[in-house]
């Protein structure tokens, strides 16, 4: 109750006040009708006072709803700045560490027996279920979901890369009702190869601006912006992790050392195996 009389009540004390000189000034003027000389003045200077209060309310009103607008602006650029902080001051040296750490025992500490066959079952339902949450979180915190069907709006998929063939198969995506295509062309997957993977790894991003379109999401898909992070441990190239969003504004800069943090997540996960 406090809570809305903080965020509401002024507003419609507002009203209330407007509403009441309103019928002040309607009153008065009907009262002012017939009457002559000195109480015609009075009534008019009464009505006159009337409709002053009314504009001045109006005036406060806007004035408080501009104020409460710029606030949440504020609010909500701190909110991203914030996140921001997060992503490079948190999650991505902490996932860099994770991926590190994975990568020194898969070279130097794995086990010399061959891992149990359970084993490898177990591991392999593990890492799947750090995949499936990757790929969620990556929509979560890029295009979430909004009102009113609360469908998520991105897209997220993970390539992996076989160096046998030079192919990208699709391994995950989320959410499964709009899958991307199973298998990346040739012409993508050379792509996906050179600028993505190669050279150590490096980010590729659709923004609308340098780059309008790619065969990551064709023409009629739904999508516009991508962001598209290699994922790799060691030496080894795994794949590209990918998230896609229906306009070019819901993807921008925060969201690339994310996604990173992310596909460094992703790469500790598949150096233990």
């Amino acid at each position: 109750m406090k809570t809305w009389l903080a965020e509401r009540g002024v507003h419609y004390l507002f009203l209330l006040f407007s509403a009441a000189l309103g019928v002040a000034v309607a009153v008065v003027s009907v009262w002012a009708d017939g009457a002559t000389g000195a109480d015609k003045q009075r009534w008019a200077l009464i009505a006159g006072v009337a409709a002053c209060g009314v504009v001045l309310i109006t005036h406060f009103e806007k004035r408080f709803a501009e104020d409460g607008e710029e606030r949440a602006k504020r609010l909500a650029s701190d909110t991203n700045t914030e996140i921001a902080k997060l992503y490079t001051n948190t999650l991505g040296p902490l996932s860099n560490k994770l991926k590190d750490l994975a990568v020194l025992y898969a070279d130097e500490a794995r086990v010399p027996a061959p891992l149990l066959p359970q084993t490898v079952v177990d591991l392999d339902d593990k890492r799947r279920q750090i995949l499936d949450q990757v790929l969620a979180g990556a929509v979560d915190l890029t295009a979430p979901p909004v009102q009113p069907d609360f469908l998520p709006r991105g897209r997220c998929s993970f390539y992996r890369y076989d160096p046998a063939t030079g192919d990208f198969n699709l391994e995950g995506t989320y959410p499964g009702y709009r899958p991307p295509r199973p298998v990346i062309d040739p012409v993508g997957a050379a792509h996906m190869k050179n600028e993505i993977l190669g050279g150590g790894g490096k980010p590729f991003r659709i923004d609308g601006k340098l780059v309008t379109q790619s065969y990551l999401i064709p023409e009629g898909s739904g999508y516009e912006a991508v962001i598209a992070v290699p994922v790799i441990h060691g030496t080894e190239e795994i794949g590209v992790l990918s998230v896609d969003a229906p306009r070019f504004a819901d993807l921008v800069d925060r969201h690339v050392p994310l996604m990173e943090a992310l596909a460094d997540i992703l790469a500790a996960a598949y150096a233990l195996k």
